[in-house]
């Protein structure tokens, strides 16, 4: 009978099984290893790559959108209903990594802008020309009395001389004159003055105002020039103020075809001679301008006066001011504007991150509150002789589409239902602007609006300011608020020229 032989038993086949069965085990080990190093190293790289490449993607694809509207709205009578495609889902690494989900949805109705600003009817109102009081009849004399408010209104006196004397006390002065190559010479040496109000209207003026005399209240006085090349001389040799304070204020602003101010023409004009003595003065020069330059009021003491109670204090200045000799009636306009598309991206391996077209801009912003504008809105400048002009465009967002989420490509159809253009230019007809305009964006991204409007210091001088919407806990700030937060981002926009272009828009998502 036939002996069978265990595996034991033959020892060459044992050994050769067993090697088998551990080469197998190691051969999967390498496998699990080479699987884990992959998705703990590259994977997460690799993925984190495709998704910022998703965000870039559909950054670009809100930038399209904003331009399809614009190029809707240049022509409103066609009525196309056109579609842009978002990319809600990033791309996957099959078999390792599935793609990060997005959604697009309607901002919220709490974000919106507002536009402030005023426009004014401006009719000439000249005064009642070669008349006035009788201590200055033709425009020039010798005031002795008290009491009095001593008045002069002189026009087409092209290149004369005037010279006031006023020696009596608590008197008033008010003098209009317009007319080129002028030299008006004031010496003031009463006492007690009241107010001194100059408006002068024309180029190549000079005004030297000699004050002298002890004041007890605190006087006001004026001088208002209108043109190009004018210069003010100022003398308060013998002058005092014992009680309060004297106050001067010299305003240039450069004029050409009633409008004012015209670009940079006061530039041209000079404050002159300033002579040493008085007490108790503050002097005030302000230079205006319409192209966009403003500057904080710069304080320095008065030429040979004290520190603590002798100022002098220069500025520059930026927007409308009425012409001399005019009435304005202003009226002030304010509309409201629905806010835009808003696109969440569900990322897994960066942060996620929102992309949106808000209220005119493309927008995106990161977990944490920080935003950045992708692209603008539209504001289009030009600069002319007399001053920037702004074209602004605004966008109405009409729809009641909800939200959709998934890795899809979603179509965002977009209707232009109207187009309304308002221009005002200032000089062009009795219509000025007499105030900035402001724009008032409601924001989930107040930081993205603030940099835009600090980086356009031409027709923001100012800048902007930001008010919180409720109180944020830090670290969340008024530019960087909380999630689900808003604030209210405030910027005034000067210019000589101003259209506004409201696009009302109907929007769909499939």
């Amino acid at each position: 009978m036939r002996r069978f032989r265990t595996i034991r038993q033959r020892r060459r086949r044992a050994n050769g099984g067993q090697v088998a069965a551990v080469a197998t085990i190691f051969g999967l080990l390498l496998v699990v290893m080479f699987i884990s190093v992959f998705v703990i190293q590259p994977l997460p790289g690799n993925m984190g790559a495709l998704e910022y490449q998703h965000v870039l993607l559909v950054e670009n694809q809100l930038a399209r959108l904003q331009a399809t509207v614009l190029a809707e709205a240049a022509h409103p009578g066609l009525g196309l209903a056109l579609s842009s495609p978002v990319t809600l889902g990033s791309q996957a690494l099959p078999p390792w990594a599935a793609p990060s989900s997005g959604s697009i949805a309607p901002e919220s109705s709490l974000l919106s802008t507002q536009t402030n600003y005023g426009v004014a009817q401006v009719f000439s109102h000249p005064p009642n020309w070669n008349t006035g009081t009788s201590c200055l009849t033709g425009g020039s004399g010798h005031c002795a009395g008290n009491g009095n408010i001593d008045t002069w209104n002189v026009t087409n006196s092209n290149n004369s001389a005037f010279t006031l004397t006023v020696n009596g006390n608590s008197n008033s002065m008010q003098y209009n004159i317009s007319g080129n190559n002028d030299t008006i010479t004031v010496s003031w040496t009463g006492g007690d003055t009241g107010f001194v109000y100059f408006i002068i209207n024309g180029s190549n003026d000079v005004v030297n105002y000699n004050k002298g005399g002890s004041d007890t209240n605190s006087p006001i006085a004026t001088f208002l020039f209108y043109g190009q090349h004018d210069v003010f001389n100022f003398s308060p040799s013998g002058s005092h103020s014992s009680h309060g304070s004297m106050t001067l204020d010299v305003v240039f602003v450069g004029t050409v075809s009633e409008i004012c101010p015209y670009g940079n023409l006061s530039s041209t004009d000079t404050l002159g001679t300033l002579g040493s003595g008085g007490s108790n003065l503050f002097m005030n020069v302000t230079w205006w301008n319409a192209l966009g330059y403003a500057s904080a009021p710069h304080e320095v003491t008065y030429p040979g006066g004290g520190g603590s109670n002798e100022h002098l204090t220069f500025m520059n200045n930026t927007g409308f001011v009425a012409c001399a000799f005019t009435q304005t009636f202003a009226s002030s306009y304010t509309q409201d504007y629905l806010s835009g598309i808003l696109v969440q991206l569900n990322n897994h391996y960066i942060l996620p991150a929102t992309v949106a077209y808000d209220q005119g801009a493309v927008i995106e912003s990161s977990a944490g509150g920080a935003s950045a504008m992708v692209s603008p809105p539209h504001i289009i400048v030009k600069l002319y002789p007399s001053g920037y002009t702004a074209a602004v465009t605004l966008i109405n967002f009409i729809g009641t589409f909800t939200e959709t989420g998934g890795i899809a490509t979603a179509a965002v159809t977009t209707r232009v239902l109207g187009v309304q253009t308002v221009t005002v230019q200032n000089g062009q007809s009795s219509f000025y602007l007499d105030s900035p305009l402001f724009l008032n964006i409601t924001t989930a991204y107040p930081l993205a609006w603030y940099d835009y409007f600090l980086s356009q210091p031409t027709l923001f001088p100012g800048g902007a300011t930001c008010t919180p919407h409720g109180t944020f806990v830090a670290p969340a700030t008024c530019l960087t608020p909380p999630s689900g937060g808003t604030s209210q981002i405030s910027a005034p926009l000067y210019t000589q020229r101003l259209t506004i272009t409201t696009i009302t828009l109907a929007v769909s998502v499939l």
